[in-house]
């Protein structure tokens, strides 16, 4: 079963685990990829970045030797690197965004695109018959591989309606699929699930086996931001220009395809007002 992190980045990898530095790095050409829940090693992904790194610096017109990518699935080293290693461009989760849009002058570039479209949401699951509300799971298990930003799941995924760090006990997984066959046998008493997730349960049996006890409204499906006052606005346009036809051309095609990425698409204006307000 595919995770949103592998379906957004597949290099949503391991932030301050890996680097691929190349000789004396210009200002303005790090890029930091952060996203948790991953289960890639730093040895498996690393090709992986490698080969996103150097196709975007080809398109940048970047020279071999002036440029650093870094990246990370703890949410504490992602949020640690944007202030420490300073990177010019990011692929975050959008709590991360929220929490330091403020303080890292962060910017949206582009959303991106899975299953046919740029938001995302998350389901409660539960076995068929347990409960049929969130007030049945208060001092329940909840397991889940977004569980890490109990701040974004109490603000932004339950909209405020409860306190996700106090109304569950929280179980982070790197192996959601694992946690959802628990939940399945009552081993468990609910799984957090994204759309990407979701949709990738429907295709097994014990699907007919778990209920839908809460469904968040839709939120954007951030792709990659960029630094103020850190990355040039030439490249942020070339940035923006770049990723828009990755999956267009040939090897960027095939880049996307592994990622489980259909594209990336500008930020329509509002488009995170909501979450924004629900955040603040």
């Amino acid at each position: 079963m595919r995770t949103r992190n592998s379906a957004v980045l597949l290099l949503v990898g391991l932030c301050l685990v890996t680097t691929t530095a190349h000789g004396q790095v210009e200002d303005g050409r790090k890029f930091l990829i952060c996203h948790t829940g991953s289960v890639t090693t730093a040895e498996e992904a690393q090709p992986y970045i490698d080969g996103f790194g150097g196709y975007l610096a080809r398109k940048l017109g970047w020279q071999e030797g002036t440029w650093e990518v870094k990246f990370a699935n703890k949410r504490e080293d992602g949020t640690k690197a944007l202030g420490e290693w300073g990177p010019s461009f990011a692929a975050l989760s959008l709590g991360i965004f929220l929490e330091q849009e403020g303080p890292q002058n962060l910017v949206p570039l582009v959303l991106a695109r899975v299953n046919g479209k740029t938001t995302n949401k998350y389901y409660v699951l539960v076995a068929k018959g347990s409960a049929t509300a969130l007030a049945d799971l208060k001092g329940k298990k909840m397991a889940g591989s977004i569980l890490d930003d109990t701040t974004f799941l109490s603000k932004v995924v339950f909209a405020g309606k409860i306190d996700a760090a106090t109304h569950f006990i929280l179980k982070q997984t790197k192996r959601p699929l694992r946690a959802i066959r628990k939940v399945a046998r009552g081993k468990i008493d609910a799984a957090l699930v994204d759309d990407v997730q979701f949709q990738s349960l429907k295709g097994l049996p014990l699907f007919e086996k778990l209920a839908v006890v809460y469904e968040s409204a839709e939120v954007p499906n951030l792709g990659m931001v960029y630094v103020k006052g850190r990355a040039g606005t030439d490249d942020v346009k070339k940035f923006a220009d770049a990723l828009a036809n990755m999956c267009r051309d040939s090897e960027g095609k095939k880049m996307c395809e592994t990622f489980a990425v259909e594209g990336f698409e500008p930020i329509p204006a509002g488009a995170l007002d909501r979450v924004r307000k629900l955040y603040k």
